[in-house]
Parts: structure tokens; C-alpha cells; sequence
């Protein structure tokens, strides 16, 4: 053999040996097959305690005032009206009333509006032989006064509807001579006269008021109140918030300036879901209850979703390069892949080179912990697949260094995410939620209550408590009932005169 033949022999020899010892510092190759689902997926909420809404409701009532002020007249009776009086038909007197603008008090559930009238009265007598005389009791610098109470008591029904009752009261302003009108040569005081005649006008326009509130399509609007909690409400992209109503408490009512002012106190289990719009089965709007002594808490219930893919580069940014000693052999840890099963369990795959290069499969239940507040499997292991593989020459990974490894270090940490989504939650849910509708929450706490493994995503599912309130503005439209008028449209109040009934 020549030696150039000797030399080009050596270097085949050469590269066959590094190629085999390249292929030896590659390791074993290891490909078991993914895991795959034992089960279905069935996803379960964690229970939360009841939360108890505030739901105050305001009504606006300088625009029902003005209505009221146009609808009751304020000026009653007629100097040229002649009434007879009872068991003498020569004697008769007419009157006419002014009053002031009403007076509005709210106790319990009962409307008192009082207003003061000034009236006066002219009297006729007609005696068999001689011309008729008359008289009056109309002092300008002092006429008699009276005192005019109406009273209204709103019940609502278990249907939502409106059940007024209204009632005239009209009463000398005071009991002395004072505020009595005594036509002195008819020898008669028609001070109890006056007043029953303008009490029973005033009762005839306020049957026609109880008309028109109980008129007022309560159910109606009670009905787009309860879909609009009912319904998903969008706080940003892909965040939405579920109310989920269950009871409603009427309380009684109170003024504040100008507007009426009630709490509804509402039972609900309210869930912020992330993802699409989620579906919301509707509930049918339960009959309103009597109380509203529940102090009000919010207990909200909040969802953040971890996507596998996130998951997955998180950990391989955080673990890459990480050597773990099993038997003597190295294996540097390339990457980590989460994918969920589909059955509650999370496939992690480790892919790994030095010893043996390849992926190693694990499965395991996402868990919190909340002494570090971070998210960790503690029961990951070898899947069965990957652990069918580990025989002969691959025996020694199945010491559970590796395992032991995954279990430790495959953790995500959670506290900034939720110390953020506190935040989050706190800018989102003060807002409009709909026309009338203002959402109002302050959170003060906040703890994981489950962490769960869906098909797509991690879920990690907390609840926020503190106080929350719905403020409910109501508009007095609508409440005459006809298509064109309305309580906002009532210009100011007109003189209108109510003729004398008879006593």
C-alpha cells in the first residue's frame, strides 16, 4: 500500500470516527407520543358567597313637579258662580281659592305635597217681599286661609305595576276667627263649605292623577332594567361582566333636593369572564321583595386566562439553558411546551439535549400557591407513553430527578398579573354601563380560588370583595302614558279655575 493511499485510508477511518463520536455526544434520541385525554373536559365554578347590590335609584322630580303644578289649577272656584245652600234656597254664596305652589315630603312610601290657599266668598239672600241683598268675606289684607294636603301612597304589585292612592285634604290654616269666613248677615259660617267644595274639586283631579300613574308602564321598563343586569356587559376587548341577578328588595323612598330617592338592594353572583361574549341563559324577573336590610358586599368573581402558548414561552424563557444531573448524565433543558388535554390534566413537554436529545412527556393538575403566589403543578409525572420508553439504556431517566425538577421548577409567577387585574377590575367597573345605568365597585380584596386547566388555557379563577353599587337614573317620560306628552315636556304651571261642585 502506498503511502497516499495509507494517508486517504486514515482520513476515511478519521471521519467515520467523528462522525460517530459527534453522534454519540448527540445522545439517544427520545419521541414518545403526546399524551392524550383519559376524560372529557367539564369545567366547574368555584362557589362564592351571595353578593348584595346597592341599587339607588334617583327620579328627577322638578320635571313631575312641573306637570303636577300644571295639572292641579291654582286658582279653584268662581266669584260669579252661585251655590245654594242646603235647606234654603234663598240663601246661596260662591268662593274663589288661590293657592301656592305645593310643598313635596316623602315619609315611608307616601307622597305629601301641601300647598296654602287664600280664598274669599260672596253671599246672596233673597227674602219673600224685599230686593236681594249680599255680602262678602273678602279682605284683602287678610283673607282667610286654608291648608291643602294631597297625599299619595304608591303600592307596587308583584307584577311591577303601580297602585297609587291619592287623597285630597283641605283644612282651615288655623283654628281662631282668623282663618274662619263668616258672612255675618246670613248668620252662617262657610268656612266648612269652602273647604268641602274645594276638597272635592281637587279629589276629582287627583283620581285622574292616580289614573295616569298607575297608566305609567312600570313593567316595561323594570323589565330593560333587569335585561340590561342580566345580559354580558363589555368592560375592554374580550373582558366582559356578568351580573347574574337573582332577587330584588325594594326599599322605601326619601327625598334629596329635588329628586326622589330609593335603594333596590339585589342578590347576584357578578363573574368577569374573559374571551368572547359569553352566553348568559336569561333569567325571568322575580317579583319584587319588601326589604333591604342585607348589608351590601360584593363578592366578584374574576377569571384570568393563561393561553398554553403564553404559558409555554414564559417557561422556556425563564428554564432554557438549566442543567439537571440524572445518574451522572447531563441534559440541558432546550424548551418547555404546555398543552392542555382537554381532560382538567396539562401535557408538559420537556425537550432536551446532551445525554439524550428529544422531548420527554409529563402531565400533572395546575395548582396555587399562596405563600409565593405562583402557579405550579405538584403532581407532574411521566405520562405513560414516556414512560414506556425509559427501559434498556434509557432506564436511568426514570430515577424522577426529572420529574422532581418539573415539579419544582415549572412555576409561574401570578401576584403582579393579579395586583394588576385589581387595578383593571377598579378602572373598568366605574363606568356607564347603559343609558341611566352607572356601574360603581371598589375592590379591597382579592384571592385565587382555583386554578384550572381547560382545553385552550390555564384559568385562574379569584374573587374580588368590597362594595359595588348600580346607580339607576330614571327619566319621567313616559309616565302620562300618551305618545306626545310627557312630564319633561309640562310647561309652567297655567291659572287654571275648577268650577264650584255642589256641596
Amino acid at each position: 500500500m502506498t503511502p497516499s493511499i495509507r494517508r486517504g485510508a486514515a482520513g476515511v477511518l478519521a471521519c467515520i470516527a467523528l462522525a460517530h463520536l459527534a453522534f454519540a455526544c448527540r445522545g439517544d434520541k427520545v419521541a414518545p407520543p403526546a399524551p392524550r385525554a383519559t376524560a372529557a373536559w367539564v369545567d366547574t365554578l368555584p362557589p362564592v358567597p351571595t353578593s348584595y347590590l346597592d341599587v339607588p335609584v334617583r327620579y328627577d322630580l322638578a320635571p313631575a313637579m312641573r306637570w303636577l303644578e300644571s295639572e292641579i289649577p291654582m286658582r279653584i272656584g268662581d266669584l260669579e258662580d252661585r251655590q245654594a245652600v242646603p235647606d234654603n234656597q234663598r240663601m246661596h254664596y260662591a268662593y274663589e281659592a288661590t293657592r301656592t305652589p305645593f310643598r313635596l315630603a316623602v315619609h315611608g312610601r307616601t307622597a305629601t305635597l301641601q300647598a296654602d290657599l287664600n280664598y274669599r266668598v260672596r253671599g246672596w239672600y233673597n227674602p219673600p217681599v224685599l230686593p236681594e241683598i249680599s255680602g262678602a268675606c273678602d279682605d284683602d289684607d287678610a283673607p282667610p286661609r286654608a291648608r291643602l294636603t294631597v297625599e299619595t301612597t304608591v303600592q307596587l304589585t308583584r307584577t311591577w305595576t303601580l297602585r297609587p292612592r291619592s287623597r285630597a285634604v283641605v283644612a282651615p290654616l288655623s283654628h281662631p276667627d282668623r282663618d274662619r269666613c263668616k258672612v255675618t248677615f246670613l248668620s252662617i259660617d262657610v268656612t266648612d263649605k269652602v273647604v268641602g267644595a274645594a276638597q272635592a274639586a281637587l279629589q276629582r283631579e287627583l283620581t285622574d292623577l292616580d289614573a295616569k300613574l298607575a297608566a305609567f308602564d312600570l313593567p316595561r321598563e323594570s323589565r330593560r332594567l333587569w335585561h340590561t343586569l342580566g345580559s354580558p356587559l363589555e368592560l375592554t376587548d374580550s373582558l366582559w361582566l356578568v351580573i347574574n341577578p337573582s332577587t330584588v328588595r325594594i326599599g322605601l323612598l326619601r327625598m334629596r333636593g329635588d329628586t326622589l330617592v330609593t335603594t333596590i338592594g339585589v342578590s347576584a353572583n357578578p363573574r368577569v369572564i374573559g374571551g368572547p361574549r359569553p352566553q348568559v341563559k336569561p333569567r325571568p324577573m322575580p317579583a319584587p321583595e319588601d326589604s333591604t336590610s342585607l348589608p351590601p358586599v360584593l363578592h366578584l368573581l374574576t377569571e384570568g386566562r393563561l393561553p398554553y402558548d403564553v404559558a409555554s414561552s414564559i417557561l422556556t424563557r425563564e428554564l432554557r439553558g438549566t442543567v439537571v444531573k440524572v445518574a451522572r448524565q447531563r441534559l440541558v433543558l432546550d424548551s418547555l411546551h404546555l398543552v392542555g388535554m382537554g381532560d382538567g390534566r396539562v401535557a408538559v413537554g420537556l425537550r432536551v439535549q446532551g445525554a439524550v436529545h428529544g422531548v420527554l412527556w409529563a402531565v400533572g393538575r395546575p395548582a396555587y400557591d399562596t405563600a409565593t403566589a405562583e402557579l405550579y403543578m405538584p403532581d407532574l409525572q411521566y405520562d405513560g407513553g414516556t414512560r414506556d420508553l425509559l427501559t434498556g439504556t434509557l432506564a436511568w431517566l426514570a430515577e424522577g430527578q426529572i420529574e422532581e425538577f418539573l415539579r419544582t421548577r415549572v412555576r409561574i409567577k401570578l401576584a403582579g398579573v393579579l395586583a394588576d387585574g385589581r387595578d383593571l377590575l377598579e378602572q373598568e367597573l366605574n363606568r356607564d354601563l347603559a343609558d341611566g345605568v352607572h356601574l360603581g365597585m371598589k375592590v379591597n380584596t382579592g384571592r385565587v380560588l382555583s386554578v384550572r386547566a381547560s382545553p385552550t388555557a390555564l384559568l385562574i379563577r379569584a374573587v374580588a370583595s368590597g362594595k359595588g353599587e348600580l346607580v339607576l337614573d330614571l327619566r319621567p317620560e313616559q309616565l302620562v302614558g300618551g305618545e306626545n306628552e310627557s312630564l319633561g315636556a309640562a310647561g309652567p304651571p297655567a291659572a287654571r279655575t275648577t268650577p264650584n261642585p255642589s256641596p
